[in-house]
């Protein structure tokens, strides 16, 4: 904390009626908005702000009825699957305990992690900033907290666990009797709430309300000493001294920096990862079945394979953009990206922009095999009559899957558009 107040007294002044494109670097005025409109970069296309009318009531409602619904999607049965006279129970936890006792950990912490912890933090960290506002009185740490929240956002993955959910009882449908337990329609209601948290509420209606920490001011001068940077988390516009490296953004107390530090090598080596790990993803088993003595060894293609023989050509069709063109897709966007950056092309930089925006939205989708197999673990345990087991195949196609949305979240979209107002410059 005592580094924060060393660069918050740097601080010359702030700009709060002005806001900068978090995709382009354009600076505007920021205008004034009725209830229900969104202001919109003119130059990318981008999503400035929008203006609601305060949403923190409804989304404190939100959020507790959140998590009740997160508690009983926890302690009762989840899916309850008879074969043969024998049923076997499970809960959430379930397949994460099997994936840790089949030699797993990391999976299963991946699991653990997307599919219920980070979606209980943004439960509670959101209970936890506007019951106390709702209250009168400022949480500590609030903006550590919402700033947390704003990057766990893309992590939380508990709509595409109920794709990996319906896609699993499709397949176990095939050789049992699948029944839902009440944690599952909890768990539907579940997703459906916290959608409505996560999307319903606007930024600003918190942002606002924090207090901003500027201890020097001073007329800017842009020419020479000092420089315009925006929060990419606050969207807080500040100006700073050039000479100096690192900042802290005054309100959020987020690291400040005029271009994402080492953005272009910090992908590269994240794409590199991931291309190093699709092959084995790919090639090895994701899963080992065994029933009544008899053993497969299934890969992300032949479950597709397996679907679209088996009449659920639509499952087949979901498994293989998710499993297999979204990644490919994300990984050969991104090095046209970073090669046009690089290669300092001037062609079509709002289309890219908007290829950049699909990569970074688009990923998280890729983990519905992930959690397909971890319901296929929980379910499947009856011995020798019938089990399943993760194959090696599930870790590297987890480390393709977080390798690429890290790569993502690493490359700046405003290097695009430097170019371009170089060569505008040199008109």
């Amino acid at each position: 904390m005592e580094r924060s107040k060393q660069h918050q007294v740097k601080v010359l002044t702030t700009f709060p009626e002005i806001i900068a494109c978090n995709d382009c670097g354009k600076l505007f005025k920021r205008p004034e908005l009725i209830n229900g409109t969104i202001a919109q970069c003119d130059r990318c296309g981008a999503k400035l702000f929008y203006k609601t009318a305060d949403t923190a009531n409804r989304t404190l409602a939100l959020s507790l009825a959140c998590l009740i619904l997160f508690v009983i999607a926890n302690i009762y049965p989840f899916l309850n699957m008879r074969i043969e006279g024998i049923v076997q129970e499970t809960k959430m936890i379930t397949g994460i305990v099997q994936l840790y006792r089949q030699g797993m950990p990391l999976l299963a912490l991946l699991v653990l992690s997307t599919a219920m912890i980070f979606p209980l933090l943004q439960i509670i960290g959101m209970i936890y900033l506007l019951l106390p506002l709702k209250l009168g009185y400022l949480p500590r740490k609030a903006a550590l907290i919402f700033r947390t929240l704003c990057h766990l956002k893309a992590w939380g993955m508990i709509e595409v666990y109920l794709l990996g959910i319906l896609v699993s009882m499709i397949k176990l449908a095939k050789m049992a009797t699948v029944i839902p337990g009440l944690a599952s329609i909890a768990f539907i209601f579940l997703i459906f709430l916290l959608a409505a948290v996560v999307s319903g509420l606007n930024p600003d209606d918190i942002w606002k309300q924090l207090p901003v920490k500027i201890r020097k001011k001073r007329e800017p001068d842009t020419q020479n000493s000092t420089v315009l940077v925006s929060c990419h988390t606050c969207s807080f516009l500040s100006c700073l001294p050039k000479k100096e490296v690192h900042h802290i953004c005054p309100r959020c107390e987020a690291s400040l920096h005029l271009r994402k530090t080492n953005s272009i090598r910090r992908t590269w080596a994240l794409v590199i990862t991931a291309i190093i790990f699709y092959f084995p993803a790919n090639m090895l088993p994701i899963t080992f079945t065994s029933a009544l003595g008899h053993e497969q060894a299934d890969t992300i293609l032949s479950g597709v394979i397996y679907f679209m023989f088996s009449g659920s050509w639509h499952i087949a069709l979901i498994i293989f953009i998710a499993s297999v063109i979204i990644p490919i897709m994300k990984i050969l966007i991104l090095i046209y990206l970073l090669l046009s950056v690089q290669f300092r092309s001037v062609w079509k930089p709002k289309d890219r922009t908007r290829l950049y925006r699909i990569t970074e939205a688009v990923g998280r989708w890729s983990m519905v095999d992930v959690y397909v197999v971890t319901i296929l673990v929980a379910m499947v345990q009856m011995g020798p009559l019938a089990s399943i087991e993760a194959g090696m195949g599930a870790v590297y196609f987890s480390a393709v899957v977080v390798s690429t949305m890290f790569a993502a979240e690493n490359f700046d979209p405003r290097l695009i558009w430097d170019v371009m107002e170089e060569s505008n410059e040199h008109v």
